[in-house]
């Protein structure tokens, strides 16, 4: 999520197509599908960002090449990318990376140790020759071949670094038929592969989350850095049907302790101040409730946007530290 801005800098300058391309996930399916390849001990338990690149074709908002026509919803476009985000226009030429044309992506973990996993639209064999030719070398990663540039970690000049401005992000690379995933290290990229041990659908705190936010189109699930009176943060876009559907937005949060519901509930209003101005002018409604996920209660607002206003809102709110303010008594 932190190379947003920059993607949508990108983007806005590319070549438009039109027509849609895959198919998209069942409804609610995606999060919790992902979720399911993600290991429970890993980065992932902390961060993750994810974005279903394909509703996005379905709608037409993309093409498998790049934009389409529709600039409404341009904002919530890239997530799960990661880094990888800020060079989307570079990648299918340089890596064989189409990232307009992949299903599914996540992005997982706090930096230094973080990965990106893409599912769908890939042609492996392309992708691993295109990297090879940039200089990777072979390095079996969580069990599988995989491909390196650098060490764990190590920021080293290469034709790929030169020509990406990546840093290390596509340090560590496994790539298949069915996922791409990618990293500064060999250890988050491992745990982004899949297959074997208990994952984050394993994990009562993050299934209730994912409940509560229900059928997204983008998600942020997050464990504070300094935990206080809530263990778990979610936000989300609400899958648009289509195009012309107002925003819906979703802020899911798991307290630690019983105070969090009055503070999140009074808080988290139309009055609220958000990004300097009242929440009112952006929002039409916002609406309490609590979601039940086996012994746990998440508290959940759903916030329809004004037509016009910023579809990603919460994910913005997200970006300027204000959730904590409306939501944890106890926030530092």
């Amino acid at each position: 999520m932190r190379a947003i801005n920059t993607f949508l800098l990108i983007t806005c300058l590319a070549v438009a197509g039109c027509g849609t391309t895959g198919e998209t996930s069942l409804p609610g399916s995606g999060l919790r599908e992902v979720m399911g390849r993600l290991s429970a001990d890993g980065p992932a338990a902390t961060y993750l960002d994810y974005g279903d690149m394909a509703h996005w074709r379905a709608l037409g908002v993309v093409t498998a090449d790049g934009l389409g026509d529709d600039r409404r919803w341009l904002a919530a476009v890239g997530y799960g990318f990661g880094d990888l985000a800020s060079r989307i226009d570079l990648l299918p030429e340089r890596t064989g990376i189409k990232a307009f044309a992949t299903d599914r992506a996540v992005s997982v973990g706090r930096p230094p140790d973080t990965a990106v996993r893409l599912e769908g639209g890939l042609d492996a064999a392309a992708i691993s020759e295109k990297l090879t030719a940039l200089g990777a070398k072979p390095r079996t990663i969580g069990g599988q071949e995989g491909l390196t540039f650098a060490p764990d970690h190590e920021i080293r000049q290469t034709r790929l670094t030169a020509e990406l401005g990546l840093v290390t992000q596509l340090n560590q690379v496994v790539v298949t038929r069915s996922a791409l995933v990618a990293g500064a290290a060999a250890a988050p990229v491992a745990a982004a592969l899949g297959g074997g041990g208990s994952t984050l659908d394993d994990r009562p705190e993050h299934v209730a989350v994912a409940e509560c936010l229900g059928d997204v189109v983008t998600a942020t699930v997050f464990a504070p850095q300094q935990p206080a009176g809530v263990s778990l943060y979610g936000v989300g876009l609400r899958r648009p049907a289509g195009p012309g559907d107002q925003a819906v937005n979703v802020v899911c949060v798991l307290p630690r302790i019983a105070e969090v519901t009055q503070t999140f509930t009074s808080r988290f209003t139309l009055q609220a101040q958000v990004g300097g101005k009242p929440l009112v002018q952006l929002a039409d409604k916002v609406e309490h409730d609590e979601v039940r996920s086996g012994d746990l209660t998440v508290r959940r607002a759903t916030v329809t946007i004004k037509q016009g206003g910023p579809v990603t809102l919460v994910h913005q709110m997200l970006q300027r530290v204000e959730l904590s303010r409306l939501a944890d008594p106890a926030a530092p």
